[in-house]
């Protein structure tokens, strides 16, 4: 009888400590999914950056294209509120 106390004692000791090993295993994967989640999201955030400053680069520069194509089939005197128009809105854009 003391026999089997002894090795239900045991069995009960290894069942914990492997309960314990889980729950350390668990917790590790859940940081490591915590840092994963971190960095994708930096990534993101960066990839989001880029391609914003390029629609904002690609955007300025149209519409100087289109202010060329404008300037080029106005009067002269259109012309020079045409220039002011550009300098405003070169403004809006940079602010």
């Amino acid at each position: 009888m003391k026999t089997l106390i002894r090795e239900v004692i045991q069995l009960d000791q290894q069942a914990r400590l492997e309960i314990e090993k889980l729950k350390k295993e668990k917790e590790e994967l859940f940081n490591s999914f915590k840092e994963m989640k971190a960095d994708l999201k930096n990534q993101q955030l960066l990839e989001l950056e880029k391609q914003t400053k390029q629609l904002e680069v690609d955007a300025q520069i149209l519409f100087e294209q289109r202010l060329v194509q404008y300037q080029k089939k106005m009067p002269l005197g259109k012309q020079t509120s045409l220039s002011n128009m550009k300098r405003i809105k070169m403004f809006g854009l940079k602010n």
